[in-house]
Formats: structure tokens, C-alpha cells, sequence
């Protein structure tokens, strides 16, 4: 079980960008293995603790004991945000997830039913009968508990930062001196990880499975490219992950990014001699996109609508 919860938190790193580090969970009445949020100082930040049975998994998502203005943020963004709200809650209908949601240690009837006030303390338990034998399908079956009540977190939290300071992430293309925009769709970890759980973390252009090539190390590997401009997203808009969002991997989306406007997912099949996908992607009304998200949580536009071609960091040879 040890070797399984390990292994998940690198799934869950990898599959919603944000870094989990391994620690033991002892927070309101719960005792369990599980994750924290790297980066974030002792007690200010999110985690989650990780069970199985013979028959079932559940993961618990709450806010460390500091935490109090992570919970007051995911608070504000649900009274603020209820299509949004109810729209991660369908993603638990959608899996056949259990959901139980309390808010200030009462347990809601409806979590559709968004608790008006102060926000002082949450908990999200996710569970789902599973029965699993093998490190393997133990590992899977904790992530996919994992995954929606991590994301519905986080999904709050991260929502309402129109801006991040790009050195937390990534460095910008050699020479490049622009402004960097940060996309909030693109950022939310719930798009993300819905996109991914449609399409899977194989690169739809080129086939690569990073895990099949790299093994464990690179499991849920993958970047995603957003196929709808920022021209196109009007007040109210709200990504739909699986008709905008599609998984590509660093080398097919840099190459993608080599023309303005980009090459559209089935043409760089084409350009490395493959056979149209089936099923085809969704249509969407333009075939043009100048944002992405890439592993690291952020989104990049240039001023302009220009085109900086840039190279992985690790470029793969095939």
C-alpha cells in the first residue's frame, strides 16, 4: 500500500501540474497516508489522505490548519461562481463517485446548495467500490478517487488568479521580452484533468505515451493545448475540456506552434504520415488558438498576437 501511495501522488503531480509531496495526515478526527501540496509552508496548504479496503478507495481533500485563506478563497469563488460550482460537481456524477462535502464540519445535503457566510473549514471525501488486487490497479483506483476532489479544490483556489509571477514556473523563450497572461481555463486543473480523463495522456497528434516510454517516472505526463483564442472568449465564457482542450506532447505542440495560425492537431498527423484519428475531434469555431496550458500550470500570449517559436525542455527523438 505504501509503494501504491506513492506512486499516486506522481500520478496526481504529473496529472494536475501542481507538486504533491508524501506526508501522514492527521487533521480533523482522520489518520491516514497521503499527500500535501509542495511548495506551500507547514500547515498553510491542502491535503490528501488516501484509504483502500479490499472493495473500495477513498481520498479526503482539506485544508491544513493555517490553511484559513485557502478555505475562505474556495468559499468566495463558489457563492461567486455557481454554474461553475455545480458544473465540477457533475464531473463526481459523471465518474460514479460518492461525494460527501462539508463545509464549517456540517456535512451538506445537497453540495449543489452553496452555504452562504464564512467559509472556515472543508473536507471532501470522494469514495467509489473498486476492487483491486495488483499495485497497479490499487494505484489507479486512488487516483481516480483522488483526482475530482483534489481538482474541485484546487479548481476555487487557483480559479480566481487572473495573473501568476511566470518565474514560479517557467522561463520564457530565449530573447522574448513580452508581457505573460495567465489563463485562467487553462490553469483550472479540473479542465485539465476532464480533457485528460476523456482523451487520456496519450498525444493525440503523435500517439506518444510518455509512462509506455519512460515508464513510472513520467505517468500522466502530458501537455495540453487550448484550440479556441482568446478572441473568441467572450464575458461568460466557460471552457468546455473536451471540445477545446485537446492532449498534445511537448514535441507535437511546439511543432504546432511553428506556424501562425498554429497546426491543427490532425495536421501534424498528417505531417508525420499517420492515418486520420477516429473518432475526430470535436468541431470548434475557429481553427486558430495563441494560449496553452503545459504541465507547469501556466498559460503564455504574446503581445501582438506573436508567435515565438520555442523548443521543449526535454526534446524527445523519435
Amino acid at each position: 500500500m505504501s509503494d501504491s501511495i506513492d506512486h499516486s501522488l506522481v500520478r496526481l503531480s504529473a496529472l494536475t501540474g501542481i507538486p504533491l509531496v508524501r506526508c501522514t495526515v492527521s487533521n480533523a478526527g482522520i489518520l491516514a497516508e497521503g499527500g500535501r501540496l509542495a511548495g506551500v509552508s507547514e500547515g498553510k496548504g491542502l491535503v490528501v489522505a488516501l484509504t483502500r479496503t479490499i472493495t473500495s478507495s477513498a481520498a479526503i481533500v482539506m485544508p491544513e490548519d493555517s490553511a484559513g485563506g485557502l478555505v475562505r478563497r474556495l468559499g468566495r469563488w463558489a457563492q461567486e461562481n455557481p454554474d461553475a460550482w455545480g458544473a465540477a460537481l457533475n464531473e463526481f456524477d459523471a465518474l460514479n463517485l460518492a461525494l460527501t462535502f462539508s463545509v464549517n464540519h456540517e456535512i451538506l445535503d445537497d453540495p449543489r446548495e452553496i452555504p452562504d457566510g464564512l467559509w472556515r473549514a472543508f473536507a471532501i471525501e470522494c469514495f467509489r467500490r473498486s476492487p483491486a488486487k495488483t499495485k497497479e490497479q490499487i494505484t489507479e483506483s486512488l487516483v481516480q478517487v483522488a483526482w475530482p476532489a483534489l481538482a474541485l479544490a484546487l479548481n476555487g483556489i487557483l480559479e480566481q488568479d487572473e495573473q501568476a509571477p511566470l518565474s514560479e514556473f517557467e522561463s520564457l523563450p530565449e530573447g522574448a521580452v513580452m508581457s505573460v497572461k495567465v489563463n485562467r481555463y487553462e490553469r483550472n486543473p479540473l479542465n485539465r484533468l476532464r480533457c485528460i480523463s476523456h482523451y487520456g495522456c496519450e498525444c493525440w497528434a503523435c500517439d506518444l505515451d510518455f509512462e509506455k516510454t519512460y515508464g513510472p517516472p513520467a505517468a500522466g505526463f502530458i501537455e495540453v493545448h487550448h484550440r479556441i483564442p482568446v478572441s473568441a472568449m467572450g464575458e461568460g465564457y466557460m471552457a468546455d475540456p473536451i471540445r477545446d482542450l485537446v492532449p498534445l506532447c511537448s514535441n507535437c505542440h511546439s511543432v504546432a506552434h511553428r506556424r501562425n495560425p498554429p497546426y491543427q492537431p490532425w495536421e501534424l498527423r498528417e505531417l508525420l504520415g499517420l492515418a486520420p484519428k477516429k473518432p475526430e475531434l470535436p468541431i470548434v469555431g475557429t481553427e486558430t488558438s495563441d494560449i496553452d496550458y503545459v504541465l507547469s500550470g501556466v498559460s503564455v500570449t504574446f503581445d501582438g498576437g506573436a508567435t515565438v517559436p520555442s523548443m521543449p525542455s526535454a526534446p524527445l527523438k523519435r
